[in-house]
């Protein structure tokens, strides 16, 4: 992912917090997919409008874990949210 992508969250998803984790239900296909405390905070910054790098940023203020590790591990989750369909990414 490129810093300064941002992302829009789809309008077919209903995201829940629940005990520390988010709870995704894609309204169109009728399946959840669960965050953990990492992605549900990312998931909180991309709603927020945070861009891939301020919310990498934010995170490493939070989290104990190289950078390059947390934006890999960040950059294999947007894909896969973009692979279903709940997020789309505006390019930089």
């Amino acid at each position: 992912m490129n810093e300064n992508n941002t992302f829009r969250v789809s309008d077919r998803v209903l995201a829940r917090q629940a005990g520390g984790e988010t709870v995704l239900l894609d309204l169109r296909s009728e399946e959840y997919f669960g965050l953990d405390g990492v992605g549900s905070r990312f998931w909180q910054l991309v709603a927020e409008g945070a861009t891939f790098g301020t919310a990498v940023d934010a995170l490493l203020g939070e989290y104990e874990v190289p950078r390059g590790v947390l934006a890999r591990d960040l950059d294999d989750l947007v894909r896969s949210l973009l692979e279903r369909g709940l997020v789309t990414v505006d390019e930089a």
